[in-house]
């Protein structure tokens, strides 16, 4: 096998050189050295990976957060001629052992797993029986408690791999100083390579306009959409709110598909797949749609409220402008989405006096053995919740914030009690373990850091400033240049449409 990485990547890749920050990383890792990769949306993340596993003797195991992104990233990788394998939870019994069978008689390059894989002692027994040749994690600001996408499983990765003496590669596309700096603290990187190239993206043209009433916002949306005429991304906040968009667009006459996670796994492969082959030219969706979705001729991402963090702004109107062609990002705001805002935050960090009451119920509850079986019901009683946050399946909520505040642990995932149905009402039950003790000190600061995001937000939707300058700053990357590429600067996007006033 060819050793140089320039005469690999162009041999299988066909590119004719490394994209900016690209060959640091592959170099770094290559010679044995820990390294962090903060790259642009659309720039070449994977490659990073792809040529070491072409040229090392071994494996090389990437970690990635969704079972579609894997497989999206295995078919990569076998075009260009790697052994690729990947698990999940979702595959038949079969299909996962005979994976792992390829890996132990060292017929696979490159295993894509999720961070939890690495939580089952059978497939760490399996790693230790093989050469295990590079580490890359994928998305990696999900390791962060400070990052826009906190995972637990993520958090515990540098621990599960600490036994190893073999390079780690962390990339993402969007992280703050701090995050950078909890990646390399929890993945344990020795005095890791640091390659962080500029956020900006100067095909990308920053709009955010005035939300006004819902029909005003549907309008815009719809004309927003009809201006462009090629591919376009809708991004609504609920599912109600996609439904709602993808009904109106439809009634413009606008050929267009719903996503989110209330939708069966056949029902968003289907659309994903007619949005990728260009039979829908617009998908709405929430942020459900996302990671994987590497289609180059997006030519607008339209927010209909912006999120929660700008990190999530930046990941999902990144996937606008991915051939380097202009692209528009437009999103829209009013004072009154700030309280959507707030409930999402109050519900993933729960208020304190709102954990400490529930910690006092589950104790009481519990039996001898410290185990407690509340019911979605009584939760919402005691705490006065909005019961669709609870039958929704979303792993946030006020459990979860006891559980990393060390005050239980989730024994089992919630079951549906006997004749209920999960999009019920019915009594949803959870079954944890109970601890005395309960440290809500970094509660508390996840919750203070968490609004610090969403006041981030709020400045970028109303700043005067060049909206570009906002972003990068927030990024920790200073420019004293206004772009010329946004609103704030003196382009309109869509006449008639006026900007937030400030």
């Amino acid at each position: 096998m060819v050793s140089d990485p320039l005469a690999v990547l162009r041999a299988a890749l066909g590119y004719p050189g490394f994209r900016p920050g690209q060959e640091e990383l592959v170099r770094a890792v290559l010679a044995g050295r820990d390294a962090l990769g903060v790259l642009p949306t659309g720039g070449g993340k994977s490659v990073c990976y792809q040529v070491p596993a072409l040229i090392l003797d071994g494996l090389t195991l990437v970690i990635s957060p969704l079972v579609s992104l894997m497989e999206d990233q295995a078919g990569r990788a076998t075009s260009i001629g790697l052994q690729a394998e990947y698990l999940s939870g979702t595959q038949p019994a079969s299909d996962r052992q005979a994976a792992l069978r390829r890996v132990r008689q060292g017929h696979c390059d490159i295993l894509f797993v999720s961070p939890e894989r690495l939580e089952v002692s059978s497939f760490i027994t399996v790693l230790r029986s093989i050469r295990l040749a590079l580490i890359a994690v994928d998305e990696a600001h999900c390791i962060s408690e400070w990052g826009h996408d906190f995972r637990p499983s993520y958090r515990r990765i540098g621990w599960h791999l600490s036994a190893w003496d073999t390079p780690t590669l962390a990339l993402t596309a969007s992280a703050t100083p701090g995050v950078r700096s909890d990646i390399c603290k929890n993945l344990r990187l020795r005095e890791p390579l640091e390659v962080v190239r500029s956020f900006d993206r100067p095909n990308l043209w920053w709009s955010v306009q005035a939300g006004g009433a819902p029909h005003e916002r549907l309008k815009a949306i719809a004309d927003a959409v009809s201006t462009d005429g090629g591919c376009s991304i809708v991004y609504a906040p609920t599912r109600r709110a996609v439904e709602l968009i993808r009904d109106h667009l439809a009634s413009r006459g606008v050929r267009c598909d719903a996503y989110h996670a209330g939708m069966t796994g056949s029902e968003r492969s289907r659309v994903q797949s007619r949005f990728m082959e260009g039979s829908r030219r617009v998908v709405v969706a929430t942020n459900a749609f996302g990671m994987g979705i590497d289609k180059a001729d997006v030519r607008c991402v339209i927010h209909a409220q912006l999120p929660t963090t700008l990190e999530a702004y930046y990941q999902e109107a990144g996937r606008a402008g991915r051939d380097g062609n202009p692209a528009r990002c437009i999103a829209f705001y009013a004072r009154k989405d700030q309280r959507l805002g707030e409930g999402f935050i109050n519900r993933t960090h729960p208020p304190l006096r709102r954990l400490r009451k529930l910690h006092r119920m589950l104790s009481r509850q519990s039996d001898a053995l410290g185990r407690s079986d509340p019911t979605t019901a009584a939760i919402v009683a005691l705490l006065g919740s909005q019961p669709e946050a609870w039958l929704s399946g979303e792993p946030d909520g006020p459990l979860a914030a006891l559980e990393r505040s060390g005050g239980i642990r989730r024994l089992v995932p919630a079951s549906m009690t006997s004749g209920t149905h999960a999009r019920s009402t019915g009594p949803l039950t959870h079954r944890v373990g109970v601890f005395r003790k309960l440290n809500l000190d970094a509660a508390g600061h996840r919750r203070r850091y968490a609004f610090a995001k969403l006041g981030a937000v709020e400045e970028f939707a109303r700043t005067h400033e060049c909206r570009r300058k906002v972003l990068l700053r927030y990024f920790g990357e200073i420019t004293v240049e206004n772009c010329e590429r946004c609103d704030r600067c003196g382009w309109d996007f869509i006449s008639g449409i006026p900007a937030v006033d400030g």
